[in-house]
């Protein structure tokens, strides 16, 4: 009775909820009964962590999923199971599995013990050469096991990091460099094999390694580049102090103690590090009038390239995504759309989604109507010339 039960619930799951065709067939259905259904199958489990509006996740559904030889190896190995991780189960899901970027690929036991992570939309032969390292028992998961049975050993070492790399793990890869520099003499550090670890890994600015080698860039310099020790150094503070703004969450202790760092340290440009990460403070409070006023500061101050449409998108679309903005945020989110759409060197068919945003925002602020019904005028004749052109 039990197995027919078994049988009879995987006919269910797997008739009633999957997605058929030639590419990838998902299963739809709770986290519990995927992880029965997996069970059952003794397969492991495929889980593609996405987001709705995410561009790269629907890439990957819609060219990469659905190839056939893509969908003949993950079906014959793995449950395969895709959750939106803004909805139902996939917050949890989220938070279980460290899914920290978008699109991340997980694939675990029929337990849920993580056996492999990666990050980033692949090729179909990139994913499928990931998939058989899973299937190999080579994932991360194993590649951690070897780590640990002789952490001293660089070369594991070097591919542990690179898959934790991979799998967007960046608090992970510092603990292992922690450790690993523990060992290392000061001078050493001068290696060429060591200051690459620094150069693409290390991003601990209280890590000894990196203060040691802040503070002996000059030395540095002299074996490599002086152009990547700069960058390194100036990427390494800015990324630090990013790290401190979460999108609803300011780690405000932090970020005082990483100001009297910056100050201490005498970093260079530490006035614009700094600039930057009070703007990104300002947008994770929501605080529109203060962000508008640090942004255009930063834009008097030189800090910011003006011809950089990305950038005026960028602004525009946080005060357009936010919850409690006004009248005069979104009047001024629209003028930076107008700006990004001047500026930008991209052809007027793909411009015009900049005017397009910007109608968005003018409907959401209430304007005068004739402003509306300019712009609209003003798209439509855009799009009459762009059709002209084919």
């Amino acid at each position: 009775m039990k197995i027919f039960l078994s049988i009879l619930f995987s006919i269910i799951v797997t008739g009633s909820y999957a997605q058929t065709g030639d590419g990838i067939s998902f299963t739809h259905g709770s986290w519990s009964e995927i992880k029965q259904l997996a069970k059952d199958q003794n397969k492991a489990i495929f889980i593609d962590c996405y987001l709705e509006w995410c561009g790269p996740c629907k890439m990957l559904s819609k060219d990469v999923f659905p190839q056939k030889e893509v969908g003949e190896l993950f079906n014959t190995n793995f449950i395969n199971y895709k959750v939106d991780m803004e909805k139902g189960e996939g917050p949890m899901l989220k938070k279980q599995f460290n899914v920290a970027a978008f699109p991340t690929l997980v694939w675990v036991d029929a337990e849920g013990n993580e056996l492999h992570k990666s990050v980033g939309a692949p090729k179909a032969e990139d994913l499928i050469k990931t998939a058989q390292l899973v299937i190999d028992g080579k994932g991360l998961a194993a590649l951690q096991r070897q780590y640990e049975s002789k952490p001293g050993d660089y070369s594991t070492m070097l591919q542990y990091i690179e898959a934790l790399a991979n799998a967007y793990e960046k608090q992970k890869i510092q603990e292992v460099l922690s450790l690993y520099f523990e060992s290392v003499k000061e001078t050493d550090l001068l290696a060429e094999k060591n200051y690459m670890l620094i150069k693409n890994y290390l991003s601990d600015i209280y890590s000894p390694a990196f203060i040691w080698f802040h503070k002996h860039a000059d030395e540095f310099q002299k074996q490599y580049p002086d152009d990547d020790i700069e960058q390194k150094i100036y990427r390494t503070y800015l990324s630090y102090g990013h790290s401190l703004v979460k999108k609803n969450e300011v780690n405000y202790s932090g970020y005082k103690a990483y100001c009297k760092t910056l100050k201490k340290r005498k970093v260079v440009d530490r006035k614009k590090i700094q600039a930057y990460i009070d703007e990104s403070i300002c947008r994770a409070e929501q605080n529109w009038d203060a962000y508008i006023e640090k942004v255009k500061d930063n834009m008097q101050q030189g800090y910011h390239d003006l011809n950089n449409s990305f950038l005026y998108y960028n602004w525009a679309k946080a005060i357009d995504n936010s919850t409690n903005a006004e009248k005069e945020h979104y009047e001024q989110a629209a003028q930076w759309m107008e700006k990004a759409f001047e500026v930008s060197i991209w052809p007027l068919v793909n411009n015009i989604v900049y005017l397009d945003e910007k109608l968005k925002i003018l409907e959401k602020a209430h304007v005068d109507n004739q402003e509306i019904i300019a712009l609209k005028k003003r798209i439509g004749g855009l799009r009459e010339e762009v059709s002209k052109e084919k």
